[in-house]
């Protein structure tokens, strides 16, 4: 049996639960498109850490609930390391949306895995559904480009960013797209 958070599309996350806003509904009452993938952002921040950590605001432990909200998976925090002389941009995005999410009270939880680790850069893969696991609104994965701050040239991954990356590897999400 297992503990923890469940989810019908994955076995081994790391998950971050966000809470939704009434401003992130449109017309039809739900979540929209570009919400959604400002959820994935927030999740891929807060479980890999940030990509302008060098440039942040110094952080108070426990502040603000941030530390409550991730769990399962522990996540090298790579990308927060590299942000002194690495930009980490979005090469691409891959998204399909399963069913849509109505606004409520309490979180949403998005759940991460990093699916592949390539020389410049990192595939996370994303599956937005219930806390509990009972239904999946949005499959998704996104390819991060580690590019050199001086140069604007993509760079490789230092051996330890690589190694941390690596050591997290699960399988990737099951997008239709690739059936």
């Amino acid at each position: 049996m297992r503990n923890g958070p469940t989810n019908p599309l994955l076995t081994d996350f790391t998950r971050v639960l966000l809470e939704l806003r009434w401003g992130d509904m449109d017309a039809y009452g739900h979540v929209n498109n570009v919400t959604q993938m400002q959820l994935l952002e927030e999740a891929r921040v807060r479980a890999l850490g940030s990509p302008t950590q060098s440039r942040d605001a110094v952080a108070v432990p426990g502040a603000h609930g941030a530390a409550e909200v991730v769990s399962g998976l522990p996540m090298p925090v790579v990308f927060g390391a590299a942000s002194a002389t690495t930009e980490l941009l979005v090469a691409s995005h891959l998204v399909e949306y399963r069913s849509p999410i109505a606004y409520r009270p309490g979180p949403i939880a998005v759940d991460l895995v990093v699916s592949e680790v390539k020389p410049a850069s990192v595939t996370i893969g994303y599956v937005v559904c219930e806390p509990d696991g009972s239904r999946v609104y949005t499959v998704a994965e996104t390819v991060i480009a580690f590019v050199d701050t001086t140069t604007g040239r993509p760079r490789r991954l230092t051996e330890e960013e690589t190694t941390g990356l690596t050591e997290v590897v699960r399988e990737p999400v099951r997008l239709r797209s690739r059936r």
